[in-house]
């Protein structure tokens, strides 16, 4: 079965997808989803490394109308997944099967060209991504990282860095514009951090088709409550 994105993630929307991410026991998924969804979410994060019993959670996005992302982020990506090299591989592989739509695979792991092809096998796209909490690299290294997400294949690519000063955001930005023509891929590329907040709310002029929104503590430094962000993409795009 040929691998295809959502359609919230394909870009083809003249505003951002609003991605909310849930996590945690399997009990308290369900009132996040339906809080996510009357807070008017395109698709679902399911924040697998933060949650526990990862059977039980599956089933509660069995039936839902919203497309779910599966992601396991690492300690080295600011998660709390331990494992490595084999490890990842099988947990990445274990989430590539629906109820899902897609998986989130770390590109900076060798396991990715692994988990890619085998991903698609199974009619699961992946998006490749790459994160760094302390800094943002050069351009010449940002345009590296995007290049190797698109040589193993990936369906979306996706980078979240965080800026030292307002010029890494903006040069980050300027990137993220280019990318899509460079690489005929979509991308989300995320400045995190409450300066760079904007550009989250600003998601579709700085060249990204989604942005990422909070409920009650975010997944990462900037996230924005998904209520207001809501209304402020929906205000935008009139």
């Amino acid at each position: 079965m040929e691998p295809r994105l959502p359609e919230p993630l394909t870009g083809a929307s003249p505003v951002p997808a609003l991605i909310v991410s849930v996590f945690g026991a399997p009990s308290e998924i369900p009132a996040q989803l339906a809080e996510a969804r009357e807070a008017g979410a395109d698709c679902i994060e399911w924040r697998a490394d933060l949650s526990d019993d990862w059977d039980a959670c599956a089933e509660q996005f069995e039936g839902i109308e919203l497309p779910v992302i599966a992601t396991i982020r690492t300690d080295r990506e600011g998660g709390k997944f331990p494992g490595h090299g084999h490890d990842y591989a099988a947990a990445a592989m274990r989430l590539a099967r629906p109820p899902f739509a897609a998986i989130d695979v770390e590109v900076g792991r060798s396991a990715a060209y692994q988990v890619v092809p085998m991903a698609h096998d199974a009619g699961i796209p992946v998006i490749a991504s790459h994160h760094d909490f302390t800094s943002t690299p050069r351009n010449d290294d940002i345009l590296a990282t995007l290049n190797d997400m698109a040589e193993i294949e990936a369906d979306l690519l996706k980078i979240a860095y965080m800026p030292k000063h307002s010029d890494d955001t903006w040069r980050q930005m300027e990137l993220t514009r280019e990318a899509k023509g460079r690489f005929g891929l979509p991308v989300i590329s995320i400045s995190m951090g409450q300066e760079a907040a904007w550009t989250r709310v600003a998601a579709k002029a700085c060249g990204s088709v989604a942005t990422f929104g909070a409920l009650g503590g975010g997944s990462a430094p900037g996230q924005l409550d998904t209520h207001l962000l809501r209304r402020v993409i929906d205000a935008l795009g009139r």
